[in-house]
């Protein structure tokens, strides 16, 4: 079998997302469909590329030639590629990725006024890892996603980055009459004698940050509840069900929807604004960038937390 591009793509999807279930959802393919591809790639090449692992779908030796050789193929044609886009103008709207609560629409609205756009089109994907993968492969022009800190790298060769906010705490939501809510600060402690709605552990670089954190402090998450989507997750916090992290720009609802800090902020993401070079959004990233940072400094009145957060620290944090 001779391999193509489509091959080279999956490899690389693989390697980065770490997941064929991951993977798949990049390369808007089944993971049933992906396996067989990979089988057939590995019979091309002649051993196996991928092992599954604790941590995921971990490169073999092998694997891990091949996806480096897929790379710098990918890379001279995405050059090839942006060399002849150089000269034309754009002819579709740009998709903008990622996962960042109120942020995501600000800047594509802000994107649909500028003269050198030709529309908008907005996608999300609570798993940055395969946000950055899909930007990486050209599925995405711009994504915004947050990072926790964690020690492996996650933005992939072939895109930039900048940062929105380098230090942003990550906040709970609570029904108003939840015990948690009668002081502004919760106490991470006390966030282990409550349900909580979030990603089933080990299954995201958020989940896997969470435990992290949670084991530094000797708290033990009781999590019940696995919800799959935002509007359930409320729903299960809205009846006193659950405790659930939040952003720290989501809005307070003080009839339904109490945000609150964490006593001494333990949980933390990075904020960046991620593209490829050599393209229209390249040629305007300060520009896009600045535009994010005045939306998010607008955000304040959303919540009584985020104002004394802003006041106390977001300003000078946003500021260097």
């Amino acid at each position: 079998m001779e391999l193509e591009l489509r091959h080279l793509r999956a490899l690389v999807a693989v390697a980065d997302s770490g997941s064929l279930t991951r993977a798949a959802r990049v390369l808007h393919v089944s993971q049933p469909a992906l396996s067989g591809l990979l089988r057939r790639v590995e019979r091309s090449v002649g051993g196996p590329l991928f092992v599954r692992s604790p941590a995921g779908c971990v490169p073999t030796p092998l694997g891990t030639d091949v996806v480096a050789e897929a790379r710098t193929v990918l890379a001279g044609v995405s050059a090839l590629t942006e060399r002849i886009g150089e000269r034309r103008e754009p002819a579709g709207p740009l998709r903008v990725g990622g996962y960042c609560g109120f942020l995501h629409l600000a800047v594509a609205r802000w994107l649909r006024d500028r003269p050198w756009s030709h529309g908008v089109s907005v996608h999300e994907d609570q798993d940055e890892t395969a946000t950055l993968a899909r930007l990486a492969a050209g599925s995405l022009d711009l994504a915004l996603v947050y990072l926790p800190p964690l020690p492996d790298p996650v933005v992939p060769d072939g895109v930039e980055s900048l940062v929105v906010h380098p230090h942003e705490p990550v906040f709970v939501i609570l029904a108003p009459d939840h015990p948690l809510a009668r002081d502004p600060l919760v106490p991470f402690t006390g966030l282990g004698e409550h349900p909580w709605a979030d990603d089933p552990p080990g299954t995201t670089r958020w989940s896997a940050y969470l435990q992290r954190v949670c084991r530094r402090h000797g708290v033990a998450l009781d999590q019940p509840h696995r919800p799959q989507c935002l509007a359930t997750l409320l729903d299960l916090v809205r009846a006193g069900m659950a405790v659930a992290p939040a952003l720290a720009t989501r809005e307070d609802r003080p009839a339904s929807i109490a945000v609150h800090a964490i006593e001494g902020a333990p949980l933390w993401q990075e904020l960046r604004l991620c593209y490829r070079p050599g393209t229209v959004v390249a040629a305007h990233a300060e520009e896009i960038h600045a535009a994010a940072i005045r939306s998010y400094a607008g955000r304040q009145g959303c919540s009584a937390a985020f104002d004394r957060w802003w006041l106390e620290r977001g300003r000078e944090l946003l500021a260097g």
